[in-house]
């Protein structure tokens, strides 16, 4: 499959979105690995398992460094399984559904990880019902027949992966703003949330 094959397939199963800046740049990465991953039979669904099993073994020891490997092995698997999909020609509905279910799995482990670092009870079960409401949203506004809400908020799931690295890391180096760098999290999701919503109640007029 060409570059510009994939974009363009990407884009029609992501309600038209642009492919542009940082997507086209995240795009141009997860092609390469889409296909690399095929040459050696790596299925989408297998992927999006992967994903949820690194996410499991967190929880085994979430405060040792093999967790950070993990939940990279974890963001990336999942990252990439949509991409091979796309690249298969393998596009099907259970494996949209499969891997909705195995993303809000994943990240409630991460969650519960980061409630291991320091981060309070409250705002870590905050963190996960604002992120699964968000792409709720997005599910419900498509099973409307509305076209996907394609808005890039803040707090994208990647940039949600990302603090929790943050977190893991910083627990090693002595960082100790783990209390405030929640508070901004969970600020900036609420914020995502908010576009979100005034996008999709823009769509249903």
């Amino acid at each position: 499959m060409q570059r510009e094959v994939f974009y363009s397939k990407w884009s029609a199963l992501h309600g038209g979105a642009e492919v542009s800046g940082i997507v086209r740049a995240w795009l141009s990465i997860s092609f390469q690995c889409a296909r690399f991953l095929s040459a050696i039979r790596i299925s989408p669904n297998l992927l999006t398992l992967l994903g949820v099993i690194s996410a499991c073994l967190m929880t085994w020891r979430p405060l040792s460094l093999l967790t950070i490997t993990l939940l990279v092995l974890s963001l990336a698997a999942d990252g990439v399984d949509g991409s091979v999909a796309i690249y298969q020609n393998r596009e099907s509905e259970w494996g949209s559904f499969l891997d909705s279910v195995a993303d809000r799995v994943s990240e409630a482990i991460w969650l519960y990880v980061a409630f291991q670092v320091g981060v309070a009870a409250w705002v870590a079960i905050s963190l996960w019902v604002i992120a699964s409401t968000q792409e709720y949203a997005r599910a419900r506004l498509a099973s409307l027949g509305q076209s996907e809400i394609t808005l890039i908020t803040p707090t994208e799931r990647p940039v949600r992966a990302s603090v929790i690295f943050i977190l893991l890391v910083g627990l090693y180096v002595g960082i100790a703003e783990i209390t405030l760098i929640s508070y901004v999290l969970l600020a900036a999701q609420c914020l995502s949330l908010i576009l979100v919503l005034r996008s999709a109640k823009s769509s249903l007029r």
